[in-house]
Order: structure tokens, then C-alpha cells, then sequence
């Protein structure tokens, strides 16, 4: 008798130990950008209304959820990754063709946003959050420093604008800034073009006051800085919170993002993944997450609910011609080694 104890015990103590992330079908795991890019609120009504727990994991980039899914891909059952991530997701074969039958609301989503160079036949992703990077720059104090109006990138390199400028902290945007003020494309490889952009990068160090992805807008808001370049939702923020800061299009061009989500190829709980899918792509629910997040909608049944503040927002409802003056960054995965080494030389001079 005391041996059958020890063994149950054993088994019980077993089970308890296997991995949220492999068992129960009333379980979701999710994960992708922190800072409530999934609203907390539109999840719990989800688990509310299904039964279904969701397992939300932050992570804080691209790189680490590539890195979890292809450690642990029976683990997760969903990811919003940035577009060139389900490129290279898709290509190393660790995504599942989503089976549309199980997603009525996909109807919902924008064909202008689907069939782009990441997923050529839109089987593997469903985009969620469209944004852009821009300028934010408080006119003012730029005027009152003595420096020419901001239009461009190259005008961050203003003398005037030293200690002024925050900047999110990623070394292929950095570059990008660079290479895009000099007349060069995203992602640039030829070795002369690489290196004439290092130099004007170690050039820019002086102005930076901050380098900041979560909350860059925080640095004008407080004084800290008269100008920064940050994702569109974080722009919307800040221009909420002072009407002063104000966007800027710069002329050379801006990159822009399409996150989407992607199911792991062995994911343990796709039927409840593909009901969590469908309850994203509710016009109703899409409206309420764009107008909580900040991010452009890719949900055309959502933009008759829309407030109208957010129709009337020229970051978020952007013109055709700021779209026509986007591009996407592609082959961020040949360039990221040698960017990084140059940026971490950057940051440390």
C-alpha cells in the first residue's frame, strides 16, 4: 500500500509539473510587445466569454520570439511578430497555414494590407497593428534654439540640437535614419555605403539625449527633448498629451510596420487559437483595440466605429500620399549583425 501512495504521489507530483503551454484545451498561449499591445481588457472579455484562459508572455523583440518558438514550438500557440519576422518564421517552416474556414470575421481584414513580400499568399499571417515611424518635434523650442525648421532627417544633425534628440533604441531604424538622409535605401550592404553611414551616424551622437523604445514620447513631454523619432502610436500620445508636439513626415521617406500574428506549426491548442483569431478580427473588438493602442486598423469593418478622433488623426488615418512614401524593411536579417556592431560602437562613444 505504501508503495501504490509513493507512485500516485509520483505521477501527481508529474503532471503538475508539465508545462502550462502543453496541456488543456481551455488554455491559450500567446505572446508578443509588452506595454499592453494587446489590451488587458479585450482579453479578459475574451476569456469571459469563451472559457478559455489566455497566457500572455511579453517579450521585447522580434528576435526573442523567434528564439522562443524555435526552442519550444509546441508550446505557444500564437505570436504578433513584426512583418520581416514572419518572412524569415515562414521560411524556416515554423508556421501553420491558417485554415481560414475557422475565422468567419477574417472577411474584416483589408485586402490592401494582405499579399505583401513577407507572405506572398497571405497563409500564414493575419495582420493586426499598422504603424509608422516618424518625427515628433516640438516647433517652439526648436525656433527658440536657434535651428532651422525640422522637415528631414538631416536635420537632426543641427548643432543647435545637441542633448535635444530621443530616438528608439534599434540599430536597423538608427541606420535607417542615416542611410535614408544620405539618399540610400533601408537595409543598405555595399561596404562604402555601410561605412560613409557610419560616419555620419557617430556624427548624430552628440544630439541624442535618450535612446528609448517603450515611451520616447515621455522626453518631450517633459523638455527633455525638442525632437524625436518613434513609432507612429507613440507620436499619437504624445501630441495628446501636448498639443505642441506636432508630426513630421520626413521627406526622404519612412519605414513602415505590419505586426501580425502567426500560429506556431505545433501549437498545442490551435482550435482555441483560431476562436481567440476570430474574436481579434470582431469589428468591434478590432475598433476598441486600435483606439486603446493607438495603431492604424487593418480591420475595414472596424473604421465605421472609429472615433472621430482617430479619423481626424493624420498618424493614425494616413494620407495616401505619406503611404506612397513608406517602405517596409526587408532583409533585416543580412544586415543585423554588422548593424548591431556598429551601433553598440555608437552608443558607447
Amino acid at each position: 500500500m505504501k508503495m501504490r501512495k509513493t507512485v500516485l504521489l509520483i505521477v501527481a507530483v508529474l503532471i503538475l509539473a508539465v508545462p502550462a503551454g502543453v496541456a488543456a484545451n481551455g488554455e491559450v498561449n500567446l505572446m508578443t510587445w509588452g506595454g499592453d499591445f494587446i489590451p488587458r481588457e479585450v482579453i479578459e472579455e475574451f476569456e469571459k466569454e469563451t472559457g478559455i484562459r489566455v497566457n500572455y508572455k511579453e517579450v521585447t523583440s522580434n528576435e526573442d520570439m523567434q528564439s522562443l518558438l524555435e526552442a519550444n514550438p509546441d508550446q505557444y500557440d500564437l505570436a504578433v511578430v513584426t512583418d520581416y519576422m514572419v518572412d524569415i518564421l515562414r521560411q524556416n517552416g515554423m508556421l501553420a497555414v491558417l485554415d481560414k474556414s475557422q475565422m468567419p470575421n477574417y472577411a474584416n481584414i483589408n485586402p490592401v494590407y494582405l499579399g505583401n513580400y513577407y507572405d506572398p499568399t497571405s497563409e500564414y499571417s493575419i495582420p493586426y497593428a499598422i504603424s509608422i515611424s516618424l518625427l515628433l518635434v516640438n516647433h517652439e523650442e526648436v525656433e527658440k534654439l536657434g535651428a532651422d525648421p525640422i522637415t528631414t532627417y538631416s536635420d537632426l544633425w543641427q548643432e543647435e540640437l545637441r542633448k535635444k534628440v530621443v530616438v528608439v533604441d534599434w540599430s536597423v531604424e538608427i541606420m535607417g535614419i542615416v542611410l535614408k538622409s544620405l539618399g540610400y535605401e533601408y537595409n543598405e550592404t555595399d561596404p562604402a555605403k555601410v561605412a560613409e553611414a557610419r560616419e555620419k551616424l557617430f556624427a548624430l551622437k552628440p544630439n541624442i539625449v535618450r535612446f528609448e523604445t517603450n515611451t520616447p514620447e515621455d522626453s518631450l513631454i517633459n523638455g527633455e527633448a525638442v525632437a524625436g523619432f518613434m513609432y507612429s502610436n507613440q507620436a499619437v500620445k504624445g501630441n495628446a498629451a501636448d498639443p505642441k508636439l506636432q508630426p513630421v513626415f520626413p521627406t526622404e521617406g519612412m519605414p513602415i510596420f505590419i505586426d501580425s500574428w502567426v500560429m506556431s506549426k505545433e501549437a498545442p491548442n490551435k482550435d482555441g487559437a483560431y476562436q481567440f483569431l476570430d474574436f481579434i478580427m470582431r469589428p468591434e473588438t478590432a475598433a476598441r483595440i486600435a483606439d486603446l493602442t493607438k495603431f492604424t486598423t487593418p480591420n475595414k469593418g472596424a473604421e465605421p466605429l472609429l472615433p472621430d478622433y482617430y479619423r481626424d488623426n493624420p498618424m493614425l488615418n494616413l494620407a495616401d500620399e505619406v503611404v506612397e512614401n513608406t517602405s517596409f524593411y526587408i532583409g533585416v536579417e543580412r544586415v543585423l549583425e554588422e548593424y548591431e556592431h556598429i551601433y553598440v560602437e555608437f552608443k558607447l562613444r
